[in-house]
């Protein structure tokens, strides 16, 4: 049962990319709207039982850390927003998918955790992932999808410095009670940005709006909560290696709901990605070797 629950988790997350493109607004719109929608569904489950008040346990420098958490929720999908609407959908989400490598480097910047042979190699090879989807826009002379894949990378940071600046908060309060503050910390910071730059908020067709609540619904809520829910029953390891599922079945919903192609070069850069995380993951793949008086009897 939890399998199957994980593979629906997979595919709900896989399918933000296409629900993006549904939503004919500006990507600030789509960022406020679905972060608002997302926190207003999970306030009255985040705040119960005191949530508010965890906000007492934390201290002055672990507040700055959720504000500054938000602010990088906010960036990663306003740059993986634009990254959907000015580039392909595969190469989006391939991108994105480079963030666990992003993340090890800066638990290494900042926590000084060790640095192994294994990362050094993933980065080198992520990092060609990356020039091989650069290289394509470059000979191919599209300086739009240049731009979009530019964005994707930068969602990629973005989600790897939400992660490790909310490392130590989340520690301290309840999950669902710090994700309730972060999604609302990402709309303040959408609507600021919305108003600053005077993008419109209403005036959208129906198909907008339903791409809005559906965003808030399926991946935002649905997906992150049978993914966290599996977090209990599977392998940590096995499951970010499957997440790379993801730019596979969102580039064949891609291809089939708006006949974008999936060039060689986008392949190349995926093979390379996968390999990448097999670099990272690789002490955690291997099966360990029997130690001790229960080796040798074996």
């Amino acid at each position: 049962m939890v399998g199957i629950l994980f593979a629906v988790s997979i595919v709900v997350l896989s399918q933000a990319a296409i629900l993006v493109r549904f939503a004919e607004a500006h990507a600030l719109a789509i960022c406020f709207w679905r972060m608002l929608a997302a926190a207003l569904l999970l306030a009255p489950l985040g705040l119960r039982n005191g949530g508010w008040r965890s906000l007492a346990l934390l201290d002055r420098a672990e507040r700055r850390q959720l504000l500054v958490s938000g602010a990088m929720l906010f960036a990663h999908f306003y740059f993986f927003f634009r990254s959907v609407q000015e580039t392909s959908i595969a190469n989006s989400t391939i991108l994105f998918s480079l963030n666990p490598v992003l993340t090890a480097i800066g638990a290494w910047l900042w926590f000084r955790e060790r640095v192994s042979p294994h990362l050094v190699l993933a980065l080198f090879v992520g990092v060609a992932g990356v020039a091989v989807l650069f290289w394509e826009s470059a000979v191919s002379n599209r300086p739009d999808g240049y731009h979009g894949d530019a964005w994707g990378a930068l969602s990629a940071a973005g989600f790897s410095a939400y992660i490790l600046t909310g490392k130590r908060v989340r520690q301290k309060i309840a999950n669902t009670a710090f994700t309730t503050f972060i999604y609302t910390q990402a709309a303040v910071y959408a609507l600021g940005a919305c108003l600053a730059l005077g993008v419109p908020l209403s005036g959208y067709p129906a198909t907008t709006w339903w791409a809005f609540l559906a965003l808030a619904v399926f991946p935002t809520l649905l997906g992150h909560a049978l993914f966290t829910y599996c977090l209990n029953d599977l392998n940590v390891t096995f499951m970010s290696c499957m997440t790379l599922v993801g730019p596979v079945l969102a580039a064949s919903a891609a291809h089939y709901l708006f006949a974008e192609p999936f060039t060689p070069w986008a392949g190349a850069a995926f093979a390379l990605t996968c390999a990448s995380m097999l670099a990272l993951y690789w002490p955690n793949l291997r099966p360990k070797v029997p130690t001790g008086d229960a080796g040798r009897a074996a």
